[in-house]
């Protein structure tokens, strides 16, 4: 099949214009006073870990919730493509302790601490991986295949906990200011969920024009 001129300018023409999609903005807002959370004590291996932790289950700051994983769904959303985080085994904490993905990415797995650490993640009650990592700068890729929540913990230092947030939607995670943005989404009509460690989820409804953005904010708890 040949294209004439009039149907290759249109072609071209059509191919030219800008795409349909919008930004989701908002900010994710704590009601009331921010909890005082007592540290947690290290039991083993204080020498690296120090006698405490910092108990990261909820963040606060100038009124805003840190550590919050924001995901659409509904109508025809793009499958994000594959990316590349890391997740770090330093003084006994993971770092970061929240973060989010797509379905398909590599995970690259380091240990900077000087002793043993067994990094475990979980999808529900299912082992996404299981890996005991001896040595000071350590590194191990693992591939997250499948969307869901993966819950990491430490067989060793059972205080280590941390989470990932594996999409097959676009997704963000807040900024210290309690602020996200999921650029490019087509124009439509969508849930948007927020998700924390302790107060779980929250869902509300957003429409996207075809250009600029729509607004959507969360409160917790």
């Amino acid at each position: 099949m040949t294209l004439g001129k009039t149907g290759a300018v249109a072609l071209a023409w059509l191919f030219a214009l800008p795409s349909l999609a919008g930004d989701v903005k908002g900010a994710v807002k704590f009601s009331g006073p921010a909890p005082t959370l007592p540290s947690i004590p290290a039991t083993r291996d204080q020498q690296v870990c120090g006698q405490t932790i910092q108990n990261e289950t909820v963040e606060v700051a100038g009124g805003k919730l840190k550590n919050v994983v924001i995901t659409l769904s509904g109508g025809s959303l793009p499958k994000p493509p594959p990316n590349k985080i890391s997740i770090d085994q330093h003084q006994c904490r993971y770092h970061p302790h929240v973060q989010a993905t797509s379905a398909g990415s590599t995970i690259e797995i380091i240990n900077s601490d000087p002793l043993l650490h067994n990094i475990h993640g979980y999808l529900g009650a299912a082992t996404v991986f299981n890996l005991a990592m001896p040595l000071k700068n350590q590194k191990i890729p693992k591939v997250l295949s499948k969307a869901g929540l993966v819950h990491i913990k430490c067989d060793i230092h059972n205080w280590m906990t941390a989470y990932v947030v594996v999409s097959d939607t676009p997704y963000s995670v807040d900024d210290d200011d309690g602020a996200f943005t999921i650029k490019d989404v087509p124009a439509g009509t969508y849930t948007v969920t927020a998700w924390q460690e302790k107060y779980g989820q929250k869902t509300a409804q957003v429409t996207v024009p075809a250009s600029g953005s729509a607004t959507v904010d969360f409160a917790f708890p």
